[in-house]
């Protein structure tokens, strides 16, 4: 199982990392680990950074993230991929639902970066953000301020059809996702369950 979050980020998030103190080990093989890219945009006069992963294309959205978020960003991705995964797929307590946050800590066990963003992941992400934006301005007023509003954010452009040039049909991320995740699942002990809402304040904490 891989156990190496490598994270490629666009120009601009770059930026927001270095500013904040940010430091994450070069990744001497940009080939290796569980890819995830990351970019941001500004939407509602706010910060916002998508998160993809590469083989589903799902993404992460977090709202308003401070100084000390970009500083830790390590930190607050694990903890987000972990609950999200955990909330996604909706185990039942306690010993699936721990069997899985195990594997997934695992899979986030450790972080390498490199800069720059694939082509068709960042074509993904512009696409989310156009549909986030969409939703902000029709539904919204303000972009949501809490965890589980930032999931019900996700959840929409994660239901959306995607479609890679390799693909022959469109797919629908979360599913995607939520198999590959599911198929994590061995006959192991686990960690402690992740409450959703204290999600945030583990976040504001770090």
């Amino acid at each position: 199982m891989t156990t190496m979050i490598h994270l490629h980020t666009s120009k601009i998030f770059n930026d927001d990392l270095s500013k904040s103190g940010f430091a994450l080990p070069v990744a001497e093989n940009k080939n290796v680990g569980w890819h995830w890219y990351a970019h941001r945009v500004t939407l509602l006069r706010k910060k916002c950074i998508i998160v993809m992963e590469e083989a589903s294309r799902y993404a992460l959205i977090f709202v308003g993230l401070k100084k000390k978020d970009f500083a830790h960003f390590d930190k607050v991705l694990a903890s987000r991929i972990v609950a999200e995964a955990s909330w996604l797929c909706d185990l039942p307590h306690p010993r699936s639902n721990e069997q899985l946050i195990a594997a997934v800590e695992q899979k986030c066990s450790s972080f390498v970066w490199s800069p720059g963003l694939n082509r068709s992941v960042q074509s993904h992400i512009r696409q989310v953000a156009d549909e986030v934006g969409c939703f902000a301005d029709n539904r919204l007023e303000q972009l949501t301020k809490s965890t589980q509003g930032e999931f019900a954010l996700g959840f929409e452009v994660n239901k959306r059809y995607r479609k890679r040039k390799e693909d022959k049909d469109y797919f629908v991320p979360y599913k995607i996702w939520r198999t590959s995740l599911l198929a994590l699942l061995t006959p192991q002990d686990g960690s402690n369950v992740i409450n959703l809402a204290d999600f945030r304040k583990g976040r504001r904490g770090v």
